[in-house]
């Protein structure tokens, strides 16, 4: 049979992370429309560790031949997953770090590489490594602010960014220093007793200390921590990932209900019990269960809390900490897309392929709805994408629409979408899940999103669903070709604690008078009785339902 030849799509980029616990393969297509987040075509990883393989005994070696074989096989691999994806050879790149930098037999390795794939390797200098992982926390998060570590397997890099409508400011000259997740691993496991672990803290406080001063953080990043009580910390990396699978399995909120680490928050103090945790048997297997991580990144967890729970004491205040999956693969997609497209809004680009036609029309009707005192983040960044997502659930079977809503942007259409906080996550699927009712067979789920975001934004998120609802109702195919409803939300609540709305629909219109859309309407006042709110947060809805002659 004649081999099918491909045809080559300039969308699709490769990218080959050789990493020091693991070479990480994947295909992206960065079609304008939607690059911002990265979507991922195909991803793979090797379980090489070129760490472990330099320091398998007490002194270092070269990359060993099996080793350097298994690895050209993978590389084979994913050269012929390429090909038949379409990749060209010119958008394929292939970085290297740490590891394949401080290798003694470096050169022959990256050559060897190039002869059985075709494919240069760019060898990351360490500035180069610390620069690029922080682009890869920028693509995680829609803007960034505070301090930034890169944890690999034999190194750790520390910067400080900001990242502002595409615009990354970062140190001039990160910190690397010797205390990757592998090498630390090691050193605890080989530290003879208390005291040499204790020696081993004071060191990394001391190069710790030197590293922060070396940063020359700006003042007004400074100032702006001590208003806000302390830094913002992003920590990527494979080492830092796995710790923070942990701190999901410990959680309050039990099942954590957003099963992905971008975007993952949790306040400073949540390292300080674990600083020597030691993972029994049951727990190890637990975290490989539920997020898949191996026993050789569950044995680095203890060195990783050590090394958090280092820098909680040695840095100033970190009040925050957030988790990026972004790392040299993302950064390195990331970096070579233009300002305007890093500037745009990783919500927005995720539901945007989703859109009716009138969307904008519909996010003004539901910005009409909403109170002046309703949360930023309800207005301008939920709205805007629960309008993008209007009708997309409309094929479902009318009982599983609300069910399938509230999973779509943990495990559904939406849990790939690169960029998207927690928060976010858990406010647009509260949405989306009141714009088709609301009724779900589990409801435990739906508490525990509520619980992540609190309250008084689990309020509003039903609210704005309940908006939705109406609307969908009256232009169920998401076209506004005249206006037939219009929002007039009054904000009384200083003076009555409720929301006076006024729906104004047209009089004797069938689109508008119809049974289906008076149970929506009627549906809105529903949000604020106390029986839809479990406990805090509640505003009465005051519905003031017009026939407009106009």
């Amino acid at each position: 049979m004649a081999e099918e030849t491909v045809q080559q799509n300039p969308l699709l980029h490769g990218l080959v992370d050789i990493g020091s616990n693991g070479v990480r393969f994947s295909i992206s297509n960065l079609d304008p429309a939607t690059a911002r987040i990265l979507p991922t075509v195909f991803q793979d990883r090797a379980a090489i560790s070129l760490y472990d393989a330099q320091f398998s005994g007490t002194t270092k070696s070269p990359i060993s031949k099996e080793v350097v074989g298994q690895i050209l096989t993978s590389m084979r691999r994913f050269k012929s997953v390429c090909n038949d994806f379409g990749v060209p050879d010119q958008n394929v790149r292939v970085v290297a770090t740490e590891a394949t930098r401080e290798a003694q037999n470096s050169a022959e390795f990256r050559e060897r590489i190039t002869e059985a794939s075709g494919w240069d390797v760019e060898l990351l200098s360490k500035n180069e490594e610390a620069r690029i992982g922080a682009e890869g926390v920028a693509s995680s998060i829609g803007s960034v602010t505070g301090l930034v570590m890169d944890l690999g397997g034999g190194s750790t890099q520390l910067s400080w960014m900001r990242s502002e409508k595409g615009v990354c400011e970062m140190a001039e000259k990160p910190v690397s220093m010797p205390y990757g997740a592998a090498a630390l691993t090691k050193r605890i496991e080989t530290a003879i007793d208390a005291t040499a672990i204790g020696l081993l803290r004071d060191e990394m406080k001391g190069r710790i200390a030197e590293a922060f001063i070396s940063l020359q953080i700006p003042k007004d990043l400074q100032l702006d921590a001590e208003a806000e009580g302390g830094f913002t910390m992003y920590l990527s990396g494979g080492g830092f990932r796995g710790f923070g699978y942990l701190l999901l399995d410990q959680h309050d909120i039990k099942p954590y209900p957003v099963p992905i680490i971008n975007g993952f928050k949790a306040p400073g103090n949540a390292f300080s019990s674990l600083a020597d945790l030691h993972l029994d048997p049951e727990l190890s297997d637990r975290l490989d269960e539920k997020f898949r991580i191996s026993g050789r990144r569950a044995r680095q967890i203890p060195a990783v809390a050590l090394l958090i729970n280092t820098l909680i004491e040695t840095l100033p205040k970190i009040k925050t900490v957030i988790f990026c999956q972004g790392g040299v693969r993302e950064g390195a997609l990331f970096e070579k897309l233009p300002q305007e497209t890093r500037a745009q809004d990783p919500l927005h680009v995720a539901t945007l392929p989703f859109a009716p036609r009138s969307t904008e029309l519909v996010g003004l009707l539901l910005n009409y709805a909403l109170p002046r005192s309703a949360p930023y983040i309800i207005r301008f960044e939920t709205a805007p994408a629960l309008s993008n997502m209007l009708i997309y659930h409309s094929n479902v079977p009318k009982e599983s629409r609300a069910s399938c809503s509230l999973h779509s942007t943990t495990t559904g259409i939406l849990a790939s979408a690169h960029g998207l906080t927690h928060e976010t996550r858990a406010l647009l699927a509260l949405s989306l899940c009141e714009r088709w009712g609301g009724e779900v067979s589990d409801s435990n789920l739906k508490a525990r999103l509520e619980d992540l975001v609190g309250p008084e934004l689990a309020y509003w998120a039903r609210y704005l669903g309940a908006l939705a609802r109406v609307v969908g109702s009256v232009y169920p195919t998401g076209i506004i070709r005249e206006e037939k409803l219009r929002f007039f939300a009054t904000d009384e609540m200083a003076k009555t604690g409720a929301i006076i709305l006024k729906v104004a629909i047209r009089e004797d219109d069938p689109t508008t008078s119809a049974i289906m859309v008076m149970d929506s309407i009627k549906n809105l006042a529903k949000v604020g009785k106390k029986k839809r709110n479990r406990e805090g947060f509640r505003r009465k809805v005051a519905l003031n339902l017009v026939r407009d002659l106009e």
